[in-house]
């Protein structure tokens, strides 16, 4: 089916990245001639100088048909977890270095938009994570990741031991600096750092990645779509934090677990036709071809 050209837009950015009143305000422009209404998060609407015109991300959420971003991979997480209503979809405009979230870059911004205010433009669901801490078996808090789960330990330089579990069955108990749970989406970042594999965005898989373990048969581990995974702390010498998309933070506690599984809702990240994944891999990555 063929993607609506967006009628009330929404719009978010990080004030502190370069140019970004000059590329909000071409971006105003575009959004004016094409007769788009706009709704601004407040931090936009102070930047744009135009208080009246701002909202609530959540008051944007129920009613644009598309968020547009301004800013980085950062800011598309913020905006990904707070974002409420229907699945949105979000469109990054990068202000900064290339990141894999974002698809357009500040600098080219104007063609790419209106494409995408006449219709020209995919859509690519990304899944997400449901963490769930657990202590002395009651369920604490629950938080939604696009990108990865972290458990680690705090500023002190103390190994944890974690036994994981994949669908109540015992995986092993690793003795490490932590332990990443990531999607597809994710895998491209403190996963991959951290020796993890790459997977392509469609891909329903989540990864289980060890942070430095002191077993060198310790790997990363891909577990099924449907998976619950269980992480217990097993013990700690220090401070133990669970972190989502790099952004919330939990203190943990020994005999605590986080339970990790797919979440039933999706991210609707926007690319342009011609946008290719690959492409951006090559270029994030410096792929550039054998050397010999």
């Amino acid at each position: 089916m063929k993607p609506r050209a967006p009628r009330t837009v929404g719009i978010v950015v990080h004030s502190g990245k370069p140019d970004a009143r000059r590329r909000l305000s071409e971006l105003l422009e575009v959004l004016r001639n094409h007769e788009v209404t706009v709704l601004l998060e407040r931090e936009a609407a102070v930047l744009a100088r135009e208080p009246k015109l701002a909202r609530s991300l959540r008051d944007i959420g129920r009613v644009a048909s598309m968020v547009i971003v301004l800013g980085g991979d950062g800011t598309i997480l913020r905006v990904a977890r707070e974002l409420e209503g229907p699945a949105t979809p979000i469109l990054g405009v990068n202000l900064g270095n290339l990141g894999f979230l974002t698809s357009i870059h500040g600098n080219r911004l104007r063609g790419p938009v209106r494409e995408i205010l006449h219709g020209q433009y995919e859509v690519s669901p990304r899944h997400t994570l449901q963490t769930t801490l657990v202590r002395k078996g009651k369920r604490r808090v629950t938080h939604r990741a696009l990108n990865d789960v972290v458990v680690s330990r705090g500023a002190l330089s103390r190994i944890v031991r974690l036994r994981i579990f994949v669908d109540s069955e015992l995986l092993t108990e690793y003795v490490c600096d932590g332990m990443i749970f990531a999607t597809a989406t994710g895998s491209t970042a403190y996963s991959l750092s951290a020796g993890g594999p790459i997977l392509v965005p469609t891909s329903r898989a989540l990864i289980i990645t060890p942070i430095c373990p002191h077993a060198l048969s310790n790997r990363s581990v891909v577990a099924g779509e449907n998976s619950v995974i269980r992480c217990q702390v097993a013990d700690a010498a220090a401070e133990l934090l669970l972190t989502v998309d790099g952004q919330v933070q939990l203190r943990m506690e020994v005999g605590d677990e986080v339970e990790v599984r797919r979440s039933p809702r999706t991210v609707q990240l926007v690319t342009p036709r011609k946008h290719s994944y690959f492409e951006v891999l090559r270029e994030k990555l410096k792929w550039s071809g054998a050397n010999v």
